[in-house]
């Protein structure tokens, strides 16, 4: 479709835009303007509803099309796409986002959006998701248009027998413009009732890579990955075979080796009869989608191995520092100054030592190989004297540290005593940093519950 001819259709379209990015908004807003005139800009999900609703309640009818970032602040762009869908389960929805969740675009495809623009944006991607749009609407205004002919059809049927092969002969006309429509914005496959090519659109041969005289008699299996199992295309015949329309995404293999991917609705098309005669799938390119967020997942265990091997390496050289600083501490006892200084270096060092154990943890917890070293120990002296760091670091703001330990509390528990004391030295750490100096109020307090069996740990603070 030429550009002239789509901004002849664009041009008298309404069109809602959310994102929150100043700079990303004005950006878009500009390329949007080159086929669009009018464009109403929100900065978030919920002033997008909200001029939504005021439009349709002004106008009577609601926006040609709704552009939205995904990441959003208030109300995201998968929030409000799901609100407007169910305020108009029509409605044309365009996803722009630089999204490197694999889930979440499943679960975006799973709510019926199939448009996806990835940032930054480029024209041409742009584009092509208007123009598919554009065909899209064209393809909703012919499905009405056929059903208020057939209806005008039928109520003249009776009076005139002319009247109706005109009807007809219109009729085929518009169902060739719907099929040239389908072709030109969506990939197009039919088989018979065994599963035997017979017809695809360029689109479908320009994604497979094959060419129609190679397809046509085929199994459809020819552009089968080989990547999922039997039982999966067992339900999916058993769905379309039962009369029902199946709908999922696709892990193609092409002609060339590579894998591709479509987002697909597979029907059965029935005769006369109510018999299947041969099934056509529909389907959308979601290729650079799917690669895209293939690469991002790449990428993100690339960076955590790089950090683990880091953590690693630095094992070694900081327990080098940690033990001479140690012997250091012994020798200089009566240097005073000096003491400082290397308990300083200590207690650096111990901080960094807890950070790399952390960096490890948390891999560890991703394998599923993180595991609690449980030991008897006594809450009543072994945690305050593991925490006596805070009460330095509250004396030196000058803020008031109390610590109280129950009565009650046992001599003796069973648990992972490390992972204990982590969890309180964050609440802790993060109560000293936030509470002002001078009137800063920290309160620590020690419980037992005896119907749970638990220790309970409180922390309380007067910061932001």
């Amino acid at each position: 479709m030429s550009l002239s001819i789509l901004k002849e259709f664009t041009a008298t379209l309404k069109i809602l835009y959310a994102e929150d990015s100043l700079t990303v908004r004005n950006i878009t807003k500009n390329m949007l303007s080159k086929f669009f005139d009018h464009i109403d800009v929100a900065k978030d999900g919920k002033e997008a509803l909200d001029l939504y609703k005021d439009y349709y309640e002004k106008e009577n009818k609601y926006y040609d099309i709704v552009f939205t970032d995904l990441e959003m602040p208030i109300m995201d762009g998968q929030k409000l796409s799901e609100c407007l869908l169910d305020f108009n389960p029509t409605q044309e929805l365009v996803i722009i986002s630089g999204i490197d969740d694999f889930k979440k675009a499943i679960e975006l495809i799973n709510i019926g959006i199939k448009r996806f623009v990835a940032k930054p944006i480029e024209e041409t991607q742009l584009l092509h998701i208007i123009e598919d749009v554009v065909a899209s609407m064209k393809k909703k205004a012919l499905q009405e248009s056929e059903k208020l002919e057939i209806e005008e059809h039928n109520r003249f049927l009776q009076e005139k027998e002319e009247e109706s092969q005109r009807a007809l002969a219109v009729k085929i006309k518009e169902l060739e413009e719907f099929s040239e429509a389908l072709d030109v914005s969506a990939i197009v496959v039919k088989t018979d009732e065994k599963g035997l090519i017979t017809y695809v659109n360029e689109l479908f041969c320009k994604i497979s890579k094959y060419s129609a005289q190679e397809l046509i008699g085929k199994n459809i299996n020819i552009i089968n990955s080989g990547n999922r199992s039997k039982m999966y295309y067992k339900r999916l015949w058993n769905t379309i075979t039962q009369k029902k329309t199946f709908k999922t995404l696709f892990e193609n293999r092409a002609k060339d080796g590579s894998i591709y991917y479509i987002d697909a609705t597979i029907s059965p098309i029935l005769n006369t009869d109510d018999e299947i005669v041969e099934y056509i799938s529909v389907s959308h390119d979601m290729t650079q989608l799917m690669n895209s967020l293939e690469a991002k997942k790449a990428a993100e265990k690339s960076k955590e191995d790089f950090f683990i091997n880091i953590s690693h390496e630095m094992r070694t050289p900081l327990n080098a520092v940690l033990g001479f600083a140690s012997i250091l501490s012994n020798r200089i006892k009566d240097d005073e100054k000096a003491l400082m200084m290397v308990n300083s270096i200590l207690e650096t060092g111990n901080d960094l030592q807890s950070l790399i154990e952390s960096i490890l943890d948390i891999n560890k917890m991703k394998e599923d190989k993180f595991v609690l070293n449980e030991n008897p120990f006594n809450p009543k002296k072994d945690i305050p004297r593991m925490l006596l760091k805070y009460e330095r670091l509250a004396e030196e703001k000058n803020q008031t540290y109390l610590f109280d330990i129950d009565r009650y509390l046992p001599d003796t528990l069973i648990g992972d005593l490390k992972r204990i004391v982590q969890v309180i030295g964050i609440m802790l750490d993060n109560a000293i940093k936030f509470s002002p100096s001078e009137t800063g109020k920290i309160n620590i307090e020690l419980l037992y519950d005896e119907e749970s069996q638990n220790l309970v740990c409180k922390v309380q603070d007067n910061g932001i």
